[in-house]
């Protein structure tokens, strides 16, 4: 299991964020990957299968615009 934690942008708040990843996973018909935000600290973890490349590369992509840091777990 990989982990990832993403700070998210001070003008953008996590939930909302988390909200239009999941929805942008299910658009892309790709599951098993858990997202959790974390409003105190304006931040997503994100938990996906070490195989899972193209979940991670879709994550990747949505998440640029929105991260000011990625920290790998």
């Amino acid at each position: 299991m990989r982990s990832h934690r993403y700070i998210i942008k001070d003008s953008l708040k996590a939930d909302e964020v988390a909200r239009d990843l999941e929805l942008q996973l299910d658009i892309n018909r790709m599951s098993d990957v858990r997202i959790l935000s974390v409003n105190a600290q304006n931040e997503i973890l994100v938990q996906m299968e070490e195989e899972n490349e193209e979940a991670g590369d879709v994550i990747d992509v949505f998440m640029k615009e929105y991260k000011t840091a990625e920290i790998i777990e």
